[in-house]
């Protein structure tokens, strides 16, 4: 009996030992907007968003969690964040929240007050975090809410903040998160040249900047440039975006299932000894669990 006991206790601490810790990104669970259903589909959104919340709860390898913005529809009133609340409330992981345009719906001081009534420790709406060895910066893209001071000291600090972590040995690789996206296929919204500018053109200077990724755009996305990985995860709840495809697109897109209309998702990213590993977990149409549809593995330079 001790020797099966013994047997059963190595192989329990050798599969937990395997596991590797693990962010999670999601993105645009906000509730679909009378006017937005004039012209996009609903699909039981508000489901989808609980079911993506449900599963991200399971995820027994999380560290951290990052919401990539639009929280909710209307950031000012309380009861839009109702969802979210009950999501947060039995989490015993932290939350990094990324500030959407929608976060600041419909009064920007009353939308604010919301925010940071459940983000007390975030002392600005651009910070870093580091998590194990990967070096995350969370920028502020909603420009025109950003008085020139702010403007000028986001940039400021992004500036030193990369140059920081590419200096800094005990960092292997830096994620680069905001809520507008910089290169979206979407018909809905488009690209952010400002996003591209101000903060890609610092982005692609440096060694250790492996990942970009944004929301806004409520589609799966993935693109490459200069060896760097590119991803639009705005599949958090939202209504679904139709996007551009074949010869009509802006900007290629990786990822092998091209279709005009993507899925509901959030992504999974394991952080292994030499590399990242992102897997895009899809909602099955039918709201009965999760599939992994895309996989990239991101190995760490020095």
């Amino acid at each position: 009996m001790k020797k099966r006991l013994s047997i059963f206790l190595f192989f329990t601490i050798s599969a937990f030992a395997q596991q590797h810790p693990s962010i999670i990104f999601l993105s645009d669970t906000q509730q679909p907007m009378w006017i937005e259903t004039l012209r996009l589909t609903e699909h039981e959104n508000e489901k989808a968003t609980k079911t993506i919340f449900r599963a991200i709860q399971c995820e027994s390898t999380a560290v951290g969690i990052f919401h990539l913005g639009d929280v909710t529809s209307i950031g000012m009133t309380d009861s839009n964040w109702k969802l979210f609340d009950e999501f947060h409330k039995d989490l015993h992981v932290p939350v990094y929240p990324v500030i959407g345009n929608h976060d600041y719906y419909l009064f920007q001081e009353q939308a604010l007050e919301q925010f940071k009534k459940r983000f007390p420790k975030i002392p600005t709406t651009w910070y870093s975090v580091v998590i194990k060895s990967v070096g995350v910066i969370v920028l502020n893209s909603n420009f025109p809410k950003l008085s020139d001071d702010e403007h000028n000291q986001q940039l400021q600090w992004y500036h030193e903040q990369l140059a920081r972590f590419e200096y800094d040995s005990t960092i292997t690789s830096v994620i680069v998160l905001c809520h507008h996206s910089p290169y979206t296929n979407s018909t809905i919204v488009y690209p952010s040249q400002d996003v591209q500018q101000k903060f890609l053109v610092p982005f692609f200077m440096y060694n250790k900047t492996s990942v970009f990724m944004s929301g806004h755009a409520h589609a799966y996305e993935h693109f490459q440039k200069m060896g760097k990985e590119l991803f639009v995860i705005g599949g958090g709840g939202g209504l679904l975006h139709p996007l551009l495809t074949g010869k009509r697109q802006r900007f290629p897109d990786l990822f092998s299932q091209q279709s005009t209309m993507r899925f509901f998702h959030y992504i999974e990213c394991s952080i292994q000894p030499h590399s990242l590993l992102f897997s895009v977990r899809k909602l099955r149409n039918d709201f009965s669990g999760f599939d992994t549809v895309d996989s990239i593995s991101v190995k760490f330079k020095q």
